[in-house]
């Protein structure tokens, strides 16, 4: 069993999902800088800003003295002073929320490959709209040579080849109709090989399948072409920048939805009885007679019947 952390930026008008990370070691480190395990892309964050421990009383965080400092449920800890968790608590870091899941099933680490990818993300989740940083693809041969593509926004799926159905199509014979394919999530952007002839190779490597990374080249047939992710110049940047000490955003919760006009109402139940009100007296019920007692009742009515028509009889003898 290990930790689930989901990690949110406040900065922007937003996240559209939580960047999930799963752990199974005693020591999380969490931080702008390049080795921590969950990497927050923001001068408000300290490079070794806090660590989440697990020990035999559950897990707790420390705040490394930071400048922004870091807050458990909305209360800021104590720098240097073991914070207990538990499971579900929100931290605060630097503008960005992390929920904490524990004991979670965990079948693989986050790796340090896809820590940087996430960072990419929350880069990008970061920043306002018109400066979205967009992944691009550039031919670097051929007949298209220097042409710039870019990426749609998550999700979507790019088909490259020669034949004319696909998104970028290009002049090679080496490719197959359908040769590659870019899948744009929300995590990064993964080179897919769509079982082509002459396959598909970042660098020297042959690939099925990879996640890219920034100025990665990628080989289909003749035909090369580099993947950049201006997100990652964003977050190398920020490496070596100094802290700033900032009026952080904070978590709010998500707005309720609004009622659809459309919905039939629901059942509206009756208010609760006042108790200064004296109770209403109960209805009177009639007493419910059983089948059994009626026969009873009609026969003995026959009986006094008959007793009165013989009484009459005598008298008039």
């Amino acid at each position: 069993m290990g930790v689930r952390l989901l990690v949110r930026s406040c900065w922007a008008s937003g996240s559209e999902a939580d960047a999930v990370y799963e752990f199974d070691q005693t020591r999380i480190t969490i931080g702008r800088g390049r080795g921590a395990d969950v990497r927050l892309p923001h001068r408000a964050v300290s490079q070794r800003h806090a660590t989440i421990e697990h020990g035999a009383g559950g897990y707790s965080i420390v705040d490394h003295e930071t400048t922004n400092g870091t807050t458990v449920q909305g209360g800021r800890i104590v720098p240097g002073r073991a914070k207990p968790l538990r499971d579900g608590d929100r931290i605060e870091i630097g503008g960005f929320t992390i929920v904490l899941r524990s004991n979670v099933p965990v079948s693989t680490s986050t790796s340090q490959e896809r820590t940087a990818s996430l960072a990419r993300r929350l880069a990008r989740d970061s920043l306002d709209a018109d400066r979205a940083l967009h992944p691009t693809l550039t031919i670097l041969n051929g007949p298209a040579e220097g042409t710039a593509l870019r990426l749609p926004a998550p999700p979507a799926r790019f088909v490259l080849g020669r034949g004319e159905g696909c998104d970028v199509t290009l002049d090679d014979a080496d490719l197959s109709r359908e040769h590659a394919e870019l899948d744009v999530g929300l995590d990064g952007v993964t080179l897919r090989d769509l079982r082509s002839k002459n396959g598909v190779y970042v660098g020297d490597r042959r690939v099925e399948e990879r996640l890219l990374d920034d100025r990665d080249e990628i080989r289909l047939g003749a035909t090369v072409l580099r993947f950049e992710d201006p997100a990652a110049a964003e977050v190398a940047a920020l490496e070596g920048a100094e802290d700033a000490d900032v009026d952080v955003p904070g978590w709010t919760p998500p707005p309720e939805p609004e009622p659809d006009p459309e919905a039939e109402p629901k059942a509206t139940q009756p208010p609760p009885p006042d108790p200064s009100e004296p109770a209403p007296a109960p209805a009177p019920r009639g007493r419910s007679v059983a089948p059994a007692d009626m026969v009873i009742y009609i026969l003995a009515s026959v009986v006094f019947a008959l007793s009165v028509l013989g009484l009459i009889w005598l008298l008039r003898a």
